[in-house]
């Protein structure tokens, strides 16, 4: 089981999507490094960076530890994917509105809930103004990679070997039947001589059509925990267990319910998913350090 610590909650942007009484000290990059060591002291040896602030941690954690740690670039907030040149994540209402309103983009079984239930009540992912236009056909057609844009944000996170492609861009361009620009990602990543991986939330549609494709990708990083998945658990379950190439599960804690369980739910993700690793997020050292040893103990 390999065991990769993730990097939101180090970084400007999603600290406070984390714990808030954590948040002022997740400010200060010394705490930062701190909990990054205590994942290495409890035998993580890969970190997540998502931003430069966040790799200058890794690099420093790297120098005191005395030992190469694995570092996964995740470039995929504001990443280069444009529409008529707005960032794509900036026409998040206009693409979410799209799922809801036109057919024949997401099963429909799901779209009831995307409607109501997750718009209100999971409003990070699937949260949208209900007064937004859906994209036309020409202007899905018109969504394009600034290529450049996308080299920039890839040299930012220079440190890292393998590289995670996609994101909620993956998401939406392989609904959207657009993941021609996933490939071009991977093909640049490539490029650069480093190992790209698919990261996507949408596990059970998205993981069966980079396999159908041949995504040229080392490997998953999918959203799935014991609880739920999207867009369904049981589909997205299957789809992992049926991968093609190893899967890596983030959000795998993501519920409330789960914080007490967390071997049991980690146990499942490994036996009855066949994940070949999970990816973490904490605010705290002690956290940081026993779930790390934990995972390690998973097979």
């Amino acid at each position: 089981m390999q065991v990769i610590l993730g990097g939101d909650p180090f970084c400007d942007v999603f600290r406070g999507t984390y714990d808030l009484h954590k948040y002022w000290d997740l400010t200060n990059p010394d705490y930062c490094v701190s909990v990054m060591r205590g994942a290495y002291d409890g035998g993580c040896r890969s970190y997540e960076l998502s931003f430069g602030p966040v790799q200058e941690m890794f690099l420093r954690l790297e120098a005191a530890v005395g030992e190469e740690l694995t570092g996964y670039a995740n470039p995929t907030y504001l990443q280069g994917v444009h529409l008529d040149g707005t960032p794509l994540q900036f026409c998040r209402s206009r693409v979410l509105k799209t799922f809801a309103e036109r057919p024949g983009y997401l099963p429909e079984s799901f779209v009831p809930r995307l409607k109501k239930e997750l718009r209100e009540n999971t409003c990070m992912l699937f949260g949208y103004d209900l007064d937004a236009q859906p994209l036309s056909d020409k202007e899905i057609s018109a969504i394009a990679l600034d290529e450049d844009a996308y080299l920039r944000r890839l040299h930012e996170l220079g440190a890292a070997s393998r590289v995670l492609v996609g994101g909620t861009d993956a998401d939406w361009l392989f609904t959207l039947g657009r993941e021609d620009i996933i490939v071009r990602m991977c093909e640049i990543v490539r490029a650069l001589g480093k190992r790209p991986y698919l990261l996507c939330h949408y596990t059970s549609t998205v993981l069966p059509k980079a396999d159908a494709l041949a995504l040229p990708v080392d490997g998953y990083f999918a959203a799935i925990n014991k609880s739920w998945a999207f867009l369904e658990h049981g589909p997205a379950a299957a789809a992992v267990k049926a991968a093609k190439k190893p899967v890596t599960a983030f959000m795998a804690f993501a519920c409330g319910g789960l914080a007490g369980g967390m071997r049991e739910a980690a146990a499942y993700l490994a036996q009855e998913c066949g994940v070949s690793g999970i990816m973490y997020g904490t605010t705290k050292r002690a956290n940081a350090f026993s779930t790390a040893r934990m995972l390690a103990e998973i097979n």
